[in-house]
């Protein structure tokens, strides 16, 4: 049975004292600790001029040489932003910043994003894209997937390779959801296979190799804190906001290729709706019929602050009639993780905040933020992290 959790931070209203691209594997060991990119896909030759050139495939994007190792990229703020500040590079373009995890940088010391120096592709991340902004930006790659863009923006193939061939080449792939396709499961890569990618692309593979290092240090001590599989709860994991009052919510699964879920499975956690996730928004009844041990907000860690975490989901929870049938909200098991913009440097803070959420028996008491973890509380070593991404291995 699970246990009775207080997982909102001191001063909280409701409780006073505690609290948004492969295997199935549910124990929280998705990613490998060792390099896994198919070496075929990498070739080197020489230019003309002597130098190295390399090429690099990113599916589903046309292979490409590089002569010289980039220097700057674009992205729209997500998994492949995460993965350039995890690299020690900051992006020279994106678009709205609004949403981005930029508060996991400031939790890092010598680690900082300078948004004044970044040129703004759009005013939001899925609308007014100019490719005028593009060739103002002139980023040696756009760690972008074009199918966003013909998404968001609706460019077409001519677009595309007009930025292509006139600024840089598209080197993105998107691994947020879980997704089927003509051609197969997507999405191409899971988090440190797009990271390995990237290391390609900016010939980093040392460094690369040292997160993976720290990355399976980190993961051995938390699946070492894990209860046995049968005694791991279930989840609810929601996505595009938790608004309680509405009565509708977005289940988004916890598929082993699908990113923005990764912190429940790393934690072994259970779907609630496994083997039947609805897809369109479900009412109070179908989320009562699942009755999960816990409620996720997903990307809730990064967007909201613990107040007004407390304030738009958890109060209305325990306010609303239906929402107080719920087990998770009886027993105070609301939870957030970090969602969509997860690469490397937001999955740690990220799965080190629900394991404290989740087994704080284990792991700690959840203070209610990441900065507001001690130093002696703290699951993995925020200065030796930073050494690597400074490029100190």
């Amino acid at each position: 049975m699970v246990r009775r959790r207080q997982l909102l931070a001191s001063g909280g209203t409701l409780i006073g004292t505690a609290l948004a691209g492969c295997l199935g594997d549910t124990s929280g060991s998705e990613e490998p600790t060792t390099t896994t990119t198919d070496r075929s896909t990498t070739t080197r030759s020489r230019s003309t001029d002597g130098a190295a050139s390399y090429t690099v495939t990113v599916e589903p994007n046309p292979s490409y040489t590089f002569e010289t190792v980039p220097e700057t990229y674009a992205a729209i703020p997500s998994v492949w932003m995460d993965i350039g500040m995890a690299l020690g590079i900051q992006p020279t373009a994106t678009a709205s910043l609004e949403r981005a995890p930029l508060k996991y940088y400031d939790a890092l010391p010598n680690v900082s994003f300078e948004e004044d120096e970044v040129v703004k592709l759009a005013s939001d991340s899925e609308s007014g894209y100019d490719k005028e902004n593009f060739y103002a930006a002139d980023c040696d790659v756009h760690l972008i997937d074009p199918r966003m863009l013909k998404f968001f923006a609706n460019w077409n193939d001519s677009d595309i390779e007009e930025i292509r061939t006139g600024v840089g080449p598209f080197l993105g792939s998107s691994i947020r959801f879980a997704s089927s396709s003509a051609v197969g499961r997507e999405p191409y890569y899971r988090l440190y296979g797009a990271f390995e990618k990237a290391a390609e692309i900016f010939q980093r593979r040392e460094q690369f190799e040292a997160w993976q290092s720290f990355h399976a240090d980190f993961m051995s001590t938390i699946e070492a804190g894990l209860p046995p599989e049968d005694e791991r709860p279930t989840v609810a994991a929601i996505w595009r906001g938790v608004r309680p009052d509405s009565g509708q919510f977005r289940i988004a699964p916890l598929d082993p290729l699908q990113n923005n879920t990764l912190t429940y499975r790393r934690l072994g956690m259970r779907d609630a709706f496994a083997g039947n996730v609805p897809d369109g928004p479900i009412g109070y009844e179908e989320l009562l019929d699942a009755d999960p041990d816990y409620i996720g907000a997903v990307g809730g860690l990064t967007s909201l602050t613990h107040d007004e975490f407390v304030e738009t989901v958890v109060e209305p929870f325990e306010a609303n009639s239906n929402g107080q049938d719920l087990t998770a909200v009886q027993e105070r098991n609301l939870v957030r993780t970090g969602g969509q913009f997860m690469g490397p440097i937001v999955d740690l803070f990220s799965t080190e905040a629900l394991a404290k959420m989740v087994y704080p028996e284990s792991f700690g008491e959840w203070p209610g933020s990441p900065d507001a973890i001690e130093p002696s509380e703290q699951l993995f070593d925020r200065q030796a992290l930073s050494a690597i991404i400074n490029g100190n291995f």
